[in-house]
């Protein structure tokens, strides 16, 4: 990856700051979160109420959490399948791996150029394919893993019902958008570079840019680089004074593996290719994330709104971002607020009462936005860039308060349903200002 050259600021790299970060990476990794990221911690709730499934808080979140399960049904493929991996032991034959993993396929029938994915993938043929291999998969702790043995069962107690929690989500997916394609998704270097996804979904007319959020150990290692940069893409339209994590932009600016492009203009490309087809012209631009995710969230969104190079696409660019930590500096915080002030970006940003991620870094870095800070069993509070210091936020149960299971239920309660029922462009109006 290209490193860029870093200018600190006055008060980067003071101590406090961190040693609070360090002391947030060594909780979460006391709970496994070093290499695989327990699916406990990154699925939401099992059963989401009627009166919330069209809301576009629960939309996104669903796709945070999709993202999260392909992902991990892609690893096992790729790990554990005899075809893949002709050579080595304790591998199966997978049962239509096409359905999921498409970069074997001879044609290629994904309509946009320069996707990692040859084909489409709909939600449709994911739950189709765990279905198939059912036998190789079981809840481990709330989340996957690959069962050699070959003997698990998606219905275990005999009720009729899926018992696998990653196949009631996608069923409760695929029931509830029928339609939805997976146009892109890119863990082409899973172990080293962001993953991402974009889908397309004609029900609610949206095209969603997702960002998976941080599994491994280089995720955290760069979630805790506290040096600033300002990346040409920026730079082009912002202040030179923004600056930006430089972790947060490496991942999206830096050069992505043998592509030798950025993450950044690979997904404007295919973004562009969406919006010259007449049939997607009106179909809105959403970008979702949870946790390292929701940083890149913003970060893309801003940026894309921004630039000089997407000035065709339509706006505004539409983020929710869930846990996602702080970004960039007072310069960003300000040439954030002048895109949402010209009607070219808006930015929910849900945060958890008790939850680290979401105030760190926590020296010299503002968080932007309209924040819903969620809290157990009461009612959330609302407001224009509203942020809390980290001490207030201090807790050894960091992990828990960090996963989308938290945040659905804290967000998804009655006393949250005026909230819940509200667009975005009533929210900027409302708590905003800008109409």
């Amino acid at each position: 990856m290209r490193l860029f050259q870093t200018k600190l600021s006055s008060k980067i790299g003071s101590r406090p700051s961190i040693i609070l970060g360090l002391t947030v990476l060594l909780a979460l990794s006391l709970r496994t979160y070093a290499d695989d990221v327990s699916d406990e911690t990154c699925s939401a709730a099992e059963v989401i109420k009627e009166k919330y499934k069209t809301s576009h808080l629960n939309t996104m979140l669903q796709w945070s959490s999709l993202v999260y399960d392909y992902a991990k049904i892609r690893k096992i493929v790729m790990t554990y399948d005899k075809g893949f991996n002709p050579d080595e032991e304790d591998t199966v034959s997978f049962k239509k791996t096409e359905l999921v993993v498409t970069q074997h396929i001879s044609k290629r029938r994904n309509l946009f150029d320069g996707t990692y994915l040859k084909n489409p993938v709909t939600v449709h043929d994911i739950r189709k394919f765990v279905v198939t291999n059912q036998k190789y998969l079981v809840d481990d702790e709330g989340g996957l893993e690959f069962n050699l043995e070959g003997d698990g069962n998606v219905d275990t107690d005999g009720d009729g019902k899926a018992d696998l929690g990653i196949l009631k989500r996608i069923m409760q997916v695929d029931d509830e958008f029928p339609g939805l394609n997976i146009v892109e998704f890119n863990d082409r270097l899973r172990g080293s570079e962001l993953v991402y996804s974009i889908i397309i979904n004609p029900a609610e007319k949206r095209v969603t840019v997702v960002f998976r959020g941080s599994v491994t150990t280089m995720d955290w290692l760069m979630d805790l680089f506290l040096f600033k940069t300002l990346p040409e893409e920026i730079k082009s339209f912002s202040n030179e004074n923004v600056g930006i994590h430089n972790g947060f932009a490496d991942y999206l600016f830096g050069d992505a593996g043998e592509t030798g492009d950025t993450k950044f203009n690979q997904i404007l490309k295919i973004l562009k290719q969406i919006y010259s087809k007449r049939k997607y012209a009106k179909y809105q631009i959403y970008v979702t994330g949870h946790s390292l995710g929701g940083a890149l969230t913003q970060l893309f969104a801003y940026t894309l709104a921004g630039s000089h190079d997407a000035a065709d696409l339509p706006k505004p660019i539409n983020a929710i971002s869930y846990a996602s930590p702080r970004v960039g500096n007072s310069y960003y915080f300000d040439s954030f607020k002048e895109l949402e002030s010209d009607g070219k970006l808006r930015h929910i940003r849900v945060s958890n009462e008790g939850d680290m991620v979401a105030v760190m870094p926590s020296v010299s870095y503002s968080q932007t936005g309209i924040n819903i800070f969620v809290r157990p069993d009461k009612r959330l509070e609302v407001g224009y860039c509203l942020d809390r210091n980290a001490i207030s936020q201090f807790n050894f149960d960091a992990l828990a308060m960090h996963g989308l299971d938290v945040y659905h239920d804290r967000l998804f309660i009655e006393e949250n349903e005026d909230i819940l029922g509200m667009s975005i462009d009533e929210l900027y109006e409302k708590y905003a200002g800008f109409s």
